[in-house]
């Protein structure tokens, strides 16, 4: 059991950090995610070798221990565009790198509040280079906005272009809350789970689904309207209840995977949800291998 999340713990245990990440990322495309990218089940432009490629490119710039806040976020999607040809993981390494640089540099103790002070004290080359990053990868209807445009790399704080951004955008949301959604939310739910459901695929498929069915998607809201993005989260809520009452592993998949043909023919992405959870089952298996090794003292 996660006792809170205190950073000073982990005893800048940066191959542990490395490690966590790249096992979310690797489960990232086991788990059955409706409308997202998994081994069997690719999209149009992209498929799962493409996000571990991904994976592995970024994981060479996100745990540089000597780089700022923004260059770890700027240099970590140019690395990652040299192999890919479309925007794969800039969510992820706006959830990611966060982490790593308050595990590395923050005098904080506790994540959330690290992270808090990190976005707020985040200077203007910071901000700079995490417009650079949101051009450079191109997402759809995030860094164009009528109030908002990363392209003119505005000399506003981070954390004021995060509170306008985080009204049509999760990721953004979770700066200006210390991500609330992730520690408050999505990994605790990981923990309660791991009580009762053995097989950690199905385990995380539901929690996805459970964060959809809670947090409207904003890559569907932003692409797609309020109208479908509601209309998705309904649609997860009473998958579950279907899941829930009868939880066999075969029934269950087969729900998963009717949902995920539904979507994956309209060109609904629940793109935002996939990267709190990969961003959470990081964090969730970082603070679990630090209590096992406690234990084992």
């Amino acid at each position: 059991m996660i006792n809170g999340y205190d950073i000073k713990s982990l005893d800048s245990d940066f191959d542990k950090l490395k490690s966590s990440y790249l096992y979310a990322c690797s489960k990232d495309i086991e788990v059955i995610k409706p409308g997202n990218v998994y081994i069997d089940s690719p999209h149009k432009d992209t498929s799962s070798l493409d996000y571990l490629r991904s994976a592995h490119d970024s994981s060479k710039i996100l745990f540089n221990k000597d780089l700022s806040f923004g260059n770890r976020v700027y240099l970590s999607v140019k690395e990652t565009r040299k192999n890919t040809h479309v925007n794969t993981n800039l969510g992820i390494i706006l959830l990611v790198a966060p982490i790593v640089q308050a595990f590395c540099k923050s005098e904080k103790k506790e994540l959330s509040s690290a992270i808090n002070h990190l976005v707020k004290e985040a200077n203007y080359d910071d901000t700079k280079y995490i417009c650079k990053a949101i051009n450079l990868a191109n997402p759809g209807g995030l860094g164009t906005r009528k109030n908002l445009d990363t392209r003119s790399l505005p000399d506003v704080k981070l954390l004021d272009i995060m509170s306008e951004s985080s009204k049509y955008d999760r990721i953004s949301y979770q700066y200006t809350r210390g991500f609330e959604d992730i520690l408050r939310f999505i990994v605790p739910n990981i923990i309660e789970k791991r009580k009762s459901i053995e097989n950690t695929d199905v385990l995380l498929s539901i929690v996805f689904l459970e964060t959809l069915a809670e947090i409207p998607d904003t890559h569907i809201w932003r692409k797609f309207g309020e109208k479908i993005a509601k209309k998705t989260s309904n649609q997860a809520s009473d998958l579950i209840k279907i899941i829930l009452k009868d939880c066999s592993y075969s029934r269950a998949i087969r729900q998963i995977c009717a949902l995920d043909y539904e979507y994956k023919n309209k060109g609904i992405n629940p793109g935002t949800t996939a990267d709190l959870l990969l961003a959470s089952i990081m964090i969730e298996r970082l603070f679990s291998l630090s209590h096992k090794r406690d234990c084992d003292k």
